[in-house]
């Protein structure tokens, strides 16, 4: 009995030492991550900016109407061709209006033939006249030494006198006559001009940017049919608030950067700043000259920077931020090397940095072109830290 007992303790001894023997398991490996580089974050002296909204705009704009009433025969051009001065944009039936310049150009020639006539006739009116004068005065002495009757010498006059009032006529004639005719080349010329208004052409070089006509339709003068803007120049048009007004002036340049020109910095100069705030929102527009950059247009959503001093800030490199849906994240190593996902805050883009507002300390690394690997939880591998100045 006793030995049966012991045994039996034995047997329980075993199994509570099998059992409950060793708290601490074997540790649990994680896993390495290799080719990942990692950098510091760093305080950085950076420009203090003032950073306003703005839309970019055509210096020079025009509305192309229609200068008389007409059916539309063509419309060669469309929405953001580009077309030249002088370039034909839509063609009127002119029909109407080359029938009256005909009409017109006829009676101008009419009126110039009767110049010629009326010209004509006062020479031959003047020959007239001059030969009357003669016989006048030699009659007038052959009256004085009493060699011709009376009656003779009345005749001569009267001759005289016809022809002078002959020359008269004729010269009223041609005035007259001139007068129709610089009437009839100015309607001419305007007729000629009007059929010209069957032509609606471009401005300026330039693109269209809109049409509101058809073929078919009928146009009437001052309604507008196309929106030409001049290409060569262009401006951001930006609301300054009353608080900036005293830092930015005429003259002052501005770095501006488009949303549809994804990484390009434009060089701007502020143009033109509206005289007076708005006494409700508190603002005033100005236009920033832009330098001429390929791919803007009107239209287009940018900010404009003005540089006021320098502050310090916390900045990564571009490549280290990893975006998650509205999140912004970095990679951060811990002092064993291993990275968490960590939530940051982001302030500016400051060339291929970001500024870190908040989530991040200095002297903490982060790793760097993480691309789509899941780095939280694993070890970077060691010896990838690098400065920025030996970034690859």
């Amino acid at each position: 009995m006793r030995r049966q007992i012991c045994i039996l303790g034995m047997g329980l001894v075993l199994l509570t030492s099998g059992c409950g023997g060793g708290s601490e398991g074997p540790a649990q490996k994680v896993e390495s991550v290799q080719g990942i580089h990692t950098q510091k974050a760093e305080m950085q002296t950076v420009p203090d900016e003032i950073e306003v909204p703005g839309s970019v705009i055509a210096v020079n704009t025009a509305q192309v109407a229609a200068r008389t009433m007409g059916t539309v025969l063509q419309v060669p051009v469309r929405e953001g061709d580009l077309v030249k001065r002088g370039q034909l944009l839509a063609q009127l039936d002119e029909r109407e209006l080359a029938a009256r310049r005909s009409s017109a150009e006829a009676a101008e020639q009419a009126s110039t033939a009767g110049v010629n006539q009326a010209t004509k006739a006062v020479a031959a009116a003047q020959a007239q006249a001059d030969v009357a004068k003669k016989t006048y005065d030699r009659y007038v002495y052959l009256k004085e030494q009493k060699s011709v009757s009376p009656q003779e010498f009345d005749e001569v006059a009267a001759k005289y006198q016809a022809a002078q009032a002959g020359l008269e006529q004729a010269t009223a004639a041609l005035h007259q006559a001139a007068a129709g005719a610089d009437q009839a080349r100015s309607e001419a010329e305007a007729a000629s001009s009007v059929a010209s208004y069957a032509r609606v052409v471009a401005p300026f070089d330039g693109r269209v940017v809109r049409r509101e006509v058809e073929p078919g339709s009928l146009v009437s003068p001052g309604i507008p049919l196309f929106i030409v803007e001049d290409t060569a120049r262009y401006q951001l048009e930006v609301t300054l608030p009353t608080d900036v007004l005293a830092k930015v002036r005429k003259g002052s340049a501005a770095r501006v950067q488009l949303d549809a020109l994804a990484g390009k910095t434009i060089v701007g100069k502020v143009a033109e700043i509206e005289a007076g705030a708005d006494p409700v929102s508190h603002t005033a527009s100005a236009r920033i000259d832009l330098a001429k950059e390929p791919g803007v247009q009107s239209g287009m959503f940018g900010r404009a920077s003005f540089t006021q001093a320098e502050a310090r800030a916390l900045t990564v490199p571009n490549d280290a931020v990893v975006t998650r849906g509205q999140l912004n994240g970095l990679y951060v190593t811990d002092p064993n090397g291993v990275a968490h996902w960590r939530v940051v805050t982001l302030g500016k883009a400051r060339g291929n940095q970001w500024e870190v507002l908040s989530g991040l300390n200095e002297g903490e690394s982060v790793a760097l072109n993480p691309g789509a690997q899941e780095l939280d939880g694993k070890r970077i591998a060691s010896g990838t830290t690098q400065s920025r100045e030996n970034r690859p």
